[in-house]
């Protein structure tokens, strides 16, 4: 073991390191730094790299690398120089150039042959366009054959055919408007409320709107106060109100689709409307019940037209009498 190795191997043993640790510290293979420590320089791959790692290695165990560089110089070798690695490095630049340099060429030689083409083609359709001016008044003379000889002009063809010569003449072709058929007026849908039976004691009217439009109804006492229960769906169901409703007082009401029941105890002073659209007074002074049912939209709209040809059925009797 040489002088510098046992002070390399000395310091690394006091600083508690295995040649595995200084070997991860400095990335230098440890059969390397055995090779350092033993003073066998012929194993490691240059004498560059001697002077490289010993002076990693006393960096890492805590020397100063400069001075034990310098007093042990003598028993480092001396870098020996290798003319034969600038000649690769040269090679390998040539080569990694040389197909840059080949698609540099070729990449000119493409947007050259391109710019020519492009060229080429603007050229041709100028020359092209000058040349043949005809064919485009060709197809517009045909154009205004046609429109001339239209066999709709019927018995007017004469004048029309001046004009058509006229507006020829100008450049302009007049078109045939075609007439539009107005579109016809889209029905507004409405609630819809019709009464279906009748009695002295109670009244059921049927009740029915569009999707998401609501259904109010509206309860008031007109010249006198009433007692008044109003229920969703039957007698049975939730109160929705039950007290005296004082002379010319109004509540109000969202109707579901649960139907709503409505008892007075003085009819003759009670006036409800639905949806807009109020129902039959009674002339009833005791007490009277008005039922609300809900049906569907499209189910109403067919009870209300059955209805409608129903009362036209019996006009139409009546006055045949």
């Amino acid at each position: 073991m040489s002088e510098l190795g046992q002070l390399l191997k000395k310091a690394r043993v006091e600083k508690n390191l295995s040649l595995d640790d200084v070997q991860e510290a400095t990335k230098i293979r440890k059969r390397y730094l055995e090779a350092i420590e033993e003073g066998d320089y012929k194993v490691l791959p240059g004498s560059f790299y001697v002077r490289a790692f010993v002076k990693t290695y006393a960096e890492t165990v805590g020397l100063n690398p400069d001075e034990v560089l310098q007093y042990y110089r003598n028993d480092i070798p001396t870098p020996e120089p290798e003319p034969t690695i600038e000649p690769l490095m040269r090679t390998k630049k040539r080569s990694v150039q040389a197909p840059s340099d080949r698609f540099g060429r070729w990449a000119s030689t493409l947007l050259l042959w391109a710019f020519i083409i492009l060229i080429g083609v603007i050229v041709y359709f100028f020359v092209v366009m000058k040349v043949n001016p005809s064919t485009t008044d060709n197809t517009s003379d045909d154009t205004n054959i046609t429109e001339t000889q239209n066999p709709s002009i019927g018995s007017n063809g004469a004048a029309n055919g001046d004009k058509a010569g006229q507006n020829n003449a100008g450049g302009a072709v007049q078109q045939p408007v075609k007439p539009t058929t107005p579109e016809p007026p889209k029905q507004v849908e409405k609630p819809i409320v019709m009464l279906e039976s009748s009695k002295r004691s109670e009244d059921v009217y049927t009740v029915s709107a569009p999707a998401n439009t609501p259904v109010k109804v509206e309860i008031k006492a007109a010249g006198d106060r009433s007692w008044l229960a109003v229920h969703e769906k039957s007698s049975s169901g939730k109160k929705l109100h039950y007290a005296t409703l004082e002379k010319d007082q109004t509540v109000t009401f969202d109707m579901t689709e649960q139907g709503m029941f409505i008892r007075a105890g003085y009819a003759k002073a009670i006036e409800v409307t639905v949806a807009g659209e109020a129902l039959t007074k009674s002339d009833n002074e005791g007490s009277k019940n008005i039922r609300l049912q809900w049906v569907s939209y499209e189910e109403a709209q067919k009870l209300q037209t059955e209805k409608q040809g129903q009362a036209s059925t019996n006009n139409a009797n009546q006055g045949s009498r």
